[in-house]
């Protein structure tokens, strides 16, 4: 009974350190090449063409652009409410582009409220948990864009989304997980955010559970052939 005891511990810890191991993120996104600390909530600057530049208000919210047209920016940033929070935009375009962005942590007029659920046009429940949306204007048209934000255990199933004030819903688009950030290629500025498949924490917890008990039905197998 004792040697189980301890067969049963050990394959208890083994599968904690697996968890926690696979929770990391190997973060290999390339380096901004000029950083800025605002100590406000609103910053006024030209983005060079080609010159990653990252904006960080009040030492929480971190927003970096890189364009490969020159890019004059006017930035509203909600830092104290959103808190720490990494985003990335990246943008293609074909001629310079004047950029407005407003960075919040709700917009109540849409909906937008934290722990709230949204049937979006896929059909499928989302709820929205992230605490950050950006709403984007540009002044002329671009190529295309990718929007990044730094993908957490509790995002990382999630998609970009952005709301269509024909339909008044939000839609969702294809979205991965690269370089350790939730990343979107999209061709068009609206508001956006991310939001999670409201199923998707009971999906995690089960296969979570599933795991550990094959590996305990493993261990005990083991044990009774080795009696």
């Amino acid at each position: 009974m004792k040697k189980l005891s301890k067969i049963l511990l050990s394959t208890f810890l083994i599968a904690l350190v697996f968890s926690t191991v696979s929770s990391f993120n190997v973060v290999a996104i390339e380096s901004p090449d000029e950083t800025y600390d605002i100590p406000t909530d609103t910053e006024q600057r030209m983005v060079q063409a080609n010159i990653r530049t990252m904006f960080r208000f009040r030492q929480r919210t971190q927003l970096t652009f890189q364009a490969n047209v020159n890019l004059d920016l006017d930035m509203d940033c909600d830092a104290l409410r959103i808190g720490a929070k990494d985003f990335i935009v990246e943008i293609e375009g074909n001629q310079d582009l004047h950029m407005n962005m407003t960075c919040t942590r709700e917009e109540i007029q849409l909906g937008l409220q934290m722990g709230n659920t949204y049937r979006i046009r896929n059909r499928n429940t989302y709820r929205y948990q992230e605490g950050f949306v950006a709403y984007m204007q540009c002044n002329g048209t671009f190529l295309q864009a990718r929007l990044r934000i730094q993908a957490t255990n509790e995002n990382r199933v999630g998609s970009w989304a952005y709301y269509d004030e024909a339909t008044d819903e939000w839609v969702s688009v294809p979205t991965t997980v690269e370089d350790g950030y939730l990343t979107a290629t999209v061709d068009h500025f609206s508001y956006w955010t991310v939001l999670i498949p409201d199923n998707t924490l009971y999906v995690i917890i089960g296969v979570s559970v599933a795991v550990v008990a094959g590996i305990v039905v493993v261990a005990i197998i083991y044990y009774k052939k080795r009696k």
